[in-house]
């Protein structure tokens, strides 16, 4: 517990009055020192009673480099308090809303300074941080730091709570070309063997367009496109395997999930195996969103074991290797653009290309 500046400047004024009074009498002590002395006691009081402030946060959904997230600091106190929520490097806080008990909101409330960010709340709050996340990795948001006032300002302790929450940022994924050696992969991994038909069915969204059964769709009064079934088969699945030093993890953990959501975008079973961990071999949303979050969280190092494409990266750049044959990550790296039709296109194809974009 300690003395503020303006209890500071309160002791000061007392420490006068105390002189004042000595030499002119109880009029001084009455008129400087006993308020200081009063305030000073009952702050005391109020802070030595008062509980330890708390802080909850809520956990942002993951997200990749550039997307924005709000992040919730619940604080509970039941005296003014001064708070410091450390934020890390790859996290950038682009302000502060508080939102009072009775709803109230005061935009532009914080300070952000040396990665922490610094607010003065009246009591209990609500501070809403809108946070751009800035790079790959796992983030610890927190811990904070108190420093509760009473009421008067004239005392202030200071206390560093436990608790932290993880900020979780993908890495930044590319699109791949329809070129090189992956084209050939998927290509591989498609040709099974599709003829034990099983049944038709309406299409809904995220059906492969491979499985859409044209002829069928076109023969449908009311335009509907229709897919096959087809009998479960044995169809292997493609792993990924990734390798770098401790300075290029974010160039191996971007090129893996480059080539792994390329893959899977392909409606193929992936896995992936980094030095941080093994996802086993999967297909859809779910794998997506696993092999995302532990290319967040991997380190460097090498691994063992057979892939089908290995991704390597170090001082000389980043290689992508399929079937023994290395292709340097940047040339398969971009975007694919196709000229848009002047006129709505009303063929099959043109709904499927419209129901999926």
């Amino acid at each position: 517990m300690r003395p503020t500046r303006r209890g500071l400047a309160a002791l000061v004024l007392g420490v006068g009055g105390f002189l004042f009074g000595a030499r002119f009498g109880i009029v001084g002590l009455n008129a400087f020192v006993v308020p200081v002395v009063v305030g000073y006691a009952i702050g005391a009081v109020r802070l030595y009673r008062a509980p330890t402030p708390t802080v909850e946060r809520t956990t942002p959904p993951p997200g990749f480099p550039g997307e924005r997230r709000t992040i919730t600091l619940g604080i509970t106190s039941t005296l003014p308090v001064d708070l410091r929520e450390r934020v890390p490097d790859r996290v950038r806080v682009a302000g502060a809303t508080v939102v009072g008990p009775a709803g109230g909101e005061q935009p532009d409330a914080a300070t952000v300074d040396d990665g922490t960010a610094a607010v003065s709340l009246p009591g209990t709050a609500t501070v809403r941080l809108d946070c751009e996340l800035v790079g790959r990795g796992v983030h610890e948001l927190g811990p904070a730091t108190v420093r509760v006032r009473d009421s008067l300002g004239l005392l202030a302790t200071t206390t560093e709570l436990t608790g932290t929450e993880d900020v979780i940022v993908y890495p930044d994924v590319m699109a791949l070309l329809d070129s090189g050696p992956l084209t050939g992969l998927v290509e591989k991994a498609t040709a099974d063997d599709r003829a034990a038909f099983d049944e038709v069915r309406e299409y809904v969204p995220g059906d492969p367009l491979r499985d859409v059964n044209w002829k069928v769709s076109a023969k449908q009064t009311e335009g509907d496109l229709v897919v096959t079934e087809w009998a479960a088969d044995e169809e292997g699945g493609i792993t990924v395997a990734g390798e770098a030093g401790p300075d290029h993890v974010d160039e191996m953990a971007r090129a893996v999930g480059s080539v792994a959501t390329h893959l899977l975008d392909a409606d193929l079973i992936v896995g992936v195996r980094v030095p941080g961990g093994e996802i086993d071999e999967e297909r859809g949303e779910t794998a997506r969103n696993r092999i995302l979050e532990l290319l967040a969280r991997t380190g460097g190092g090498a691994v063992d074991g057979e892939a089908e494409v290995l991704v390597r990266a170090g001082p000389d750049g980043t290689t992508v290797t399929v079937d023994g044959r290395p292709v340097p990550f940047e040339q398969l790296a971009g975007e694919r653009t196709e000229e848009a039709p002047t006129e709505p296109d009303e063929s099959v194809a043109g709904r499927i290309r419209g129901v999926v974009s």
